[in-house]
């Protein structure tokens, strides 16, 4: 006979399911946050409250749950909803579209546990009443309790105000899993379980491993007494405050380490700062930020979904994460390097690449591995999905943007960078984070850099995968990645490829674009470079400077009043006196001259108070040093020394050996730099030696695998040869002019320093009249504009009846608007600073401030000024005082020169060309020897009313937004054959309607 036995549950099952099984605490949140996002919540907020028992609490806005559903869906392991494929409810969606689901396998729930192991949860859908439970996930980790032995209180509230009031009874409840109840076997099992597992730990002698300061049964029975969960604790749930009908609400306590240090803003802690920055770097892009505006068929495209994490202190909240501050696609997108398409379900990547600032004419495309076999079978094929990349150039001196951009982006990538991975629009991970190489970037990195390119540091991406395309490509249970399937092996393989080709065609050493731009790029760059090299010098003087100001200044106090102590004392009576008194007159002399602080800034700021009180003790020890040598040579006369041949000898002995031990104090420090230097320059050499081996020998590998041929390879090793020889030319040939100038005595760190001086002055000389420039410009557009207003106003007022005219009403009217228009012509220039606030203009609405701005003025000069369909449909993202300023002197410019043009037909149009906005006229255009000069200050070709100041601040002001503006000077292609103005505006869009 066969017996047939069924699997039995330990209670600890669910501790391995849920806060074992999750990797760390900032994953359990995103955990919670998915399960709030497949409630259909278009909020969910963690607030972590500050006290001596510090709670957090996890609240959406979702359908929530009522008591049947939070019994036979929440309580159950591995819900049967997860797995299949039922769709929510209508009524449950919340007028919100169809949402993928992001849980798999029912168990996101027990995540909490991560966060503290008392769990309070409040939860409420709508037409229904409130339920609460109290949950302890200690009990979960008693390993001779079975499942079925923990019974969990339940309570439903009529009003969410009772709560606080039934909390006692929930946790008289929940210590019965502890003390048991009453006699039945139950409470029998319960006793010998908690007697069996305290028994494995003897606090005392820390026998077994043990970690805990207690019996677990005692720290639980403690711990449950010391809650303090109060109605503020849910004062952000807009379920408790009534803004919201249904919901749930997490509260937890006590909160872990993670948690707690969140509350802090102590920085000293290293631990706490790794801490920080972690739960920061996983949370800070949950929702999907790369997907470009205006796609529609992306399912994250408009997900209504925010989130945030705010710690509590005194009742004011500080922000750590959330959606408000995410970056998003926008700010990326003017990076030099792009990679924008599809990898296809045959492992096909096609898609536009940008490289070095300009996006190539031609669709890439990059075919898989030939050595890789694309699955197909459904239950192993791998689906589209969407790849999307912005990168910049590791060094300065390489890059294409200018180093305002290249700060913004560094600063940038220092918070966001990273690779990520997105599932329907939320956060898949832990791809991204700094820890995790699944496509072996930093791998491959570390074997040749340079060939290599990509660095999770300086790159912003994602791939974009869904649920419904990608079914194979499934988290583990721990969310510490994919499982390890086919398909997700395929992916990586599929990726890793697609960046090793895009690093070897179009980014990396061996890639032929780079090697043609390089050198023009870092041509443009030499002007950054000495820039960057003259403040290094500029700042570590400063630094010097700041240094020995400070030690000196308390010295020399000091030095002072031992001169005129010793002045006050000196008396020579015998000729044996007159020696040492001269040597300590010496001694004086060599200790002042210490006391020179040469090299002091021009512009001291803060420490031009301190250096003047150091001249004037400096000065005050030289007289007190001429006084005592005057006073010195008196007593000497008047000790009338026998024998002043042998007086001089000794001085001159003694003045000989100190210049000696002055000048081997300098050259002890001469060897000593020499040396180091002689090592760094050995160093240097070996390493540039080498440097044309490591990039051209791996084209030799490419020559037998037959990917290039011998011409190809040969043209490459050239241009190799050729750009490392250029930059060892930068860096030997300016050192051995250093060298040469030193032999000639010629002293570089003077030079250096009044070059310095010369280009602050420059620099202040040019921002001065930068401002000026600005405050002319404003006066003579807008005075202009307030003059043909005042002639309207003024014809109006002339218009009127006599009788009316001559009121005092209208007198009052004239009167007072004379004066307005007098204090808007003096105030004008400041309308330029504006409100500095972002948001979405439309080309519409710049038509029709320009056509309004301009009606006298085209209608005076005959000239037609029109603004096309396509115009009006494009939105700009940036400030209006920063806009509209640009197109005022684009079209004021374009008028001028049309009304000085022998044409009748004179006509002004604002288009799009591709994405470029356009500012074209058939007026005579622009001379080509002037082009060069065309944005630079004070350059002009007016006749009259012209300060060449317009163009360059119409390039400064959108520099300032990340925009781009150039000339083109062949009108072939473009709308007018005059003045052709080009705009690449940074993340505009073309279809906004």
């Amino acid at each position: 006979m066969t017996d047939a036995v069924a699997f039995q549950t330990k209670a600890r099952t669910v501790d391995h399911l849920g806060r074992e099984q999750i990797a760390d605490c900032p994953t359990a949140i995103s955990e919670l946050w998915k399960n709030a996002f497949d409630a259909y919540a278009t909020r969910v907020e963690l607030n972590i409250f500050d006290a001596d028992q510090p709670v957090a609490v996890v609240s959406d806005n979702g359908h929530g749950m009522n008591r049947a559903e939070f019994e036979s869906r929440w309580l159950v392991v591995g819900t049967e909803s997860k797995a299949g494929s039922d769709k929510t409810p209508l009524d449950d969606r919340k007028g919100l579209k169809l949402r993928p689901r992001q849980g798999q396998k029912g168990i996101g729930r027990l995540s909490c546990a991560n966060l503290g192991p008392i769990l309070l949860l409040v939860s409420k859908r709508a037409n229904h009443p409130f339920v609460a439970a109290l949950i302890d996930w200690r009990l979960f980790e008693n390993p001779f309790l079975n499942l079925s032995d923990i019974f969990i209180p339940i309570i439903e509230l009529s009003d969410g105000s009772e709560l606080f009031g039934q909390l006692p009874s929930l946790m008289a409840t929940l210590l019965e899993n502890v003390t048991g109840s009453t006699d039945d076997s139950r409470s029998e099992r319960i006793k010998a379980a908690w007697l069996a597992y305290d028994g494995l730990y003897d606090t005392e002698t820390n026998e077994g491993g043990s970690n805990k300061l207690q019996p677990p049964s005692q720290e639980i029975r403690e711990s449950i007494g010391k809650i303090k969960y109060a109605p503020s604790h849910l004062a952000q749930w807009p379920v408790w405050s009534g803004e919201a009908q249904s919901g749930t609400a997490l509260l937890v306590s006590p909160i872990n380490y993670d948690l707690r240090v969140l509350l802090g803003t102590d920085n000293k802690d290293a631990s706490a700062v790794y801490t920080k920055d972690r739960f920061f770097e996983t949370l800070s892009s949950f929702v999907d930020p790369f997907v470009a505006s205006g796609d529609e068929a992306a399912v994250s495209s408009d997900l209504n979904f925010s989130y945030v994490v705010q710690a509590w202190a005194d009742g004011m909240p500080r922000q750590i994460v959330g959606s408000e501050k995410q970056f998003d696609r926008r700010l990326v997108e003017g990076m030099e390097h792009c990679i924008d398409g599809q990898i296809s379900p045959d492992g096909i990547f096609t898609g536009r690449i940008k490289a070095f600032g300009k996006w190539l004419p031609d669709q890439a495309t990059i075919e898989p591995p030939k050595d890789l076999i694309i699955p197909k079978r459904a239950d192993t094929s791998v689906g589209p999905v969407d790849l999307f990349i912005a990168a910049m150039e590791f060094e300065s001196v390489n890059s294409t943007h200018d180093k305002h951009e290249f700060q913004r982006y560094k600063e940038l990538a220092a918070k966001y960078s990273g690779f990520l991975m997105f599932r329907d629009g939320l956060r898949v991970l832990p791809f991204g984070r700094t820890d995790n190489d699944f496509f072996d970037i930093d791998s491959r990195r570390g074997k040749n850099a340079g060939r290599e390119f990509w660095n999770h540091r300086q790159m912003f991406g994602r791939l974009a995968i869904s649920r419904l395309d990608n079914p194979n490509l499934r988290d583990k249970a721990g969310r510490e990645g994919l499982l390890d399937n086919r398909a997700a092996k395929t992916l990586r393989e599929l990726v890793s490829h697609i960046l090793m080709q895009t690093a070897r065609r179009y980014f990396g050493s061996a890639s032929s674009i780079r090697s043609e731009l390089l050198p023009q790029i870092k041509d443009t760059n030499k002007k950054a470079r000495a820039d960057e090299a003259r403040n290094k010098l500029r700042q570590k003087e400063r630094k010097e400077f700041r240094a020995k100001l400070q030690a000196k200044g308390q010295e020399l106090p000091l030095f002072l009043k031992e001169l005129e102590r010793y002045a006050s004392q000196m008396n020579i009576v015998r000729e044996s006196e007159i020696a040492p008194a001269q040597q300590t007159l010496e001694q004086f002399k060599d200790r002042a001259s210490e006391f020179r602080l040469p090299g002091a800034p021009k512009n001291l700021g803060a420490l031009e108070d301190a250096y003047a009180d150091y001249r004037d003790l400096l000065r005050s020890v030289s007289v007190a040093i001429s006084s005592l040598g005057e006073e010195l040579d008196r007593q000497i006369e008047r000790a009338n020394p026998a024998k002043p041949k042998e007086l001089l000898e000794k001085q001159l002995a003694r003045n000989a050996a100190q210049i000696h031990a002055r000048i081997q104090g300098w050259k002890r420090n001469i060897d000593t730099l020499q040396k180091a230097e002689f090592e760094r320059i050995r160093v240097l050499v070996s390493e540039r030696n080498k440097a044309f081996h490591a990039e051209a020998r791996p084209l030799l590998h490419r020559l037998e695998t037959g990917e290039l041929t011998y011409t190809e390879i040969s043209k490459m090793m050239d241009r190799v040869k050729d750009r490392i020889d250029t930059d060892n030319a930068e860096l030997f040939l300016p050192y051995i002019g250093a060298l040469e100038s030193l032999k000639e005595s010629i002293d570089l760190s003077h030079l250096a320093s009044f070059g310095m001086e010369e280009l602050s002055e420059l620099r202040e000389e040019m921002e001065r009249l930068n401002s000026l420039a600005q405050l002319g410009i404003a006066v003579e557009i807008v005075g202009h504009e307030l003059q043909s207003y005042d002639d309207i106003i003024g014809a109006g007022l002339q218009d009127l009846p006599d009788e009316v005219r001559r009121s005092k009403a209208v007198k009052n009217i004239s009167f007072g608007y004379e004066g307005l228009t007098d204090q808007l012509r003096f105030l004008s220039p400041l309308r330029l600073a504006g409100q500095k606030v972002q948001r979405w203009i439309s080309g519409r609405e710049i038509s029709e401030y320009m056509a309004e701005f301009f009606k006298l003025n085209v209608s005076k000069n005959g000239i037609d000024l029109h603004f096309t369909e396509a115009f009006k449909k494009t939105r700009i993202f940036d400030q209006q005082s920063r806009l509209f300023p640009v197109f005022i002197n684009l079209l004021n410019n374009s008028i001028y020169w049309l009304s000085t043009a022998d044409q009748s037909d004179r006509t002004i149009l604002v288009d799009v060309i591709d994405t470029e906005v356009v500012i074209s006229d058939n007026g005579p255009g622009v001379d080509t020897g002037d082009i060069e000069s065309l944005f630079t200050l004070f350059f002009t070709k007016k006749a009259r009313g012209g300060r060449g100041v317009g163009l360059y601040l119409s390039r400064a002001n959108l520099s300032a937004g990340g925009h781009r503006i150039r000339y083109e000077p062949n009108s072939t292609d473009m709308p007018l054959p005059g003045a052709n103005f080009l705009i690449d505006f940074r993340g505009a869009e073309f279809d906004g309607g």
